[in-house]
């Protein structure tokens, strides 16, 4: 309640570590599906942003945070207090219609906010797989990667100024539609369905759409080639898994020089993972090519392995509760080899070591 309402009608806070933010996340409903819109809340945190709780005496928001893999902040550790304090008008609802986006807002937007030249819309698709993320693909060019603007025929100012609604006839269902307001606040929404159209205003005209909508569903890229090692003679058996807190169990194995061994690889993770040994020395070059692969495309088809000549064998990138089985013959000169799971960040702490003899 500190919060003056902002968080009415089941409206969350989320957190990003990556960028030390926190967003006000605003929920709708339209049929048997959900959908969502957020906003950034004013202000930014010293560290990446993990924690937080609504003080049970004050009602206000205390958040805690620390460095880690993937954070852009500045410092090692955080501790702040988020307070609300009114000013520019924050969005609390959204209605998303057949023409547009319907935004109700705390209190009353200036009348300026309904200029549609000063206003702004554009949106993109995302491709839902087992993928670490996806670039931002166009809905017109579905191949493309790119986004695609979007008309504001008007701004309607309604309700005393309490709510403002963008019409935009060729707003359909995406993985992301960015709204820029005339206020400058920007609002991203996830767009699964449209509800009925919004006809109370001057001038309402139904006009066809010609934007194709997004794609609805997972598209799994299917690897670029075979595994080498899936096939061959077996040697001495040994099973490694996926441990909790992403580890490997056993972290150090032993093999004599040229052996045959047959590795079992087993994931009762939720997360996936794979088993790739490296040249000795390698791990920290090896896993930085790693985490570039978070923004490649083609990587869940490479299975996350990186075109490197310090990787020397491998097991396919493993689903939760799979196993992936892999021959080959022990490198042949003695050393310590490092082996670690690929998948972009766990190479950090999911690795271990081969001891040749």
């Amino acid at each position: 309640d500190a919060w003056g309402g902002l968080l009415g009608e089941g409206a969350l806070v989320h957190l990003s570590a990556g960028s030390g933010s926190a967003w006000l996340v605003l929920r709708e409903r339209v049929g048997d599906r959900w959908q969502a819109a957020a906003t950034a809340i004013s202000g930014s945190f010293d560290s990446g942003a993990q924690c937080a709780r609504f003080h049970p005496f004050d009602g206000q928001l205390y958040v805690t945070g620390m460095q880690g893999w993937g954070s852009y902040t500045p410092d090692d550790g955080c501790f702040h207090r988020v307070r609300h304090t009114g000013g520019a008008p924050v969005p609390v609802a959204f209605e998303t219609r057949e023409n547009g986006v319907l935004l109700r807002f705390d209190q009353p937007v200036p009348e300026s906010a309904a200029d549609p030249a000063a206003s702004f819309a554009q949106c993109w698709d995302y491709r839902y797989s087992a993928a670490y993320g996806s670039p931002e693909y166009s809905l017109r060019h579905p191949d493309a990667p790119g986004h695609d603007p979007l008309e504001i025929r008007s701004v309607q100012r309604l309700e005393g100024g309490r709510a403002l609604f963008l019409e935009i006839p060729q707003l359909v269902p995406a993985g992301q539609v960015h709204l820029r307001l005339a206020t400058g606040r920007d609002i991203f929404l996830t767009v699964h369905e449209l509800g009925e159209p919004f006809a109370d205003f001057p001038g309402y005209t139904r006009i066809p759409k010609t934007l194709p909508s997004a794609q609805d569903g997972p598209m799994v890229p299917t690897p670029t080639q075979a595994n080498a090692w899936a096939e061959g003679p077996e040697g001495r058996r040994i099973v490694v898994e996926a441990a909790a807190g992403l580890l490997f169990a056993p972290k150090e194995l032993r093999a004599k020089a040229g052996e045959r061994i047959t590795l079992v690889f087993r994931n009762p993770d939720a997360l996936p993972h794979n088993w790739l040994l490296a040249r000795p020395g390698s791990l920290q070059r090896l896993g930085d090519l790693c985490n570039r692969m978070i923004a490649d495309p083609s990587a869940l088809a490479r299975h996350y392995v990186p075109e490197s000549e310090d990787a020397l064998v491998w097991t396919d990138m493993v689903a939760p509760g799979g196993e992936f089985a892999i021959h080959f013959d022990a490198p042949a000169a003695p050393g310590e080899y490092p082996y670690l799971c690929t998948f972009p960040g766990h190479w950090m702490v999911m690795n271990g070591v081969l001891r040749v003899e």
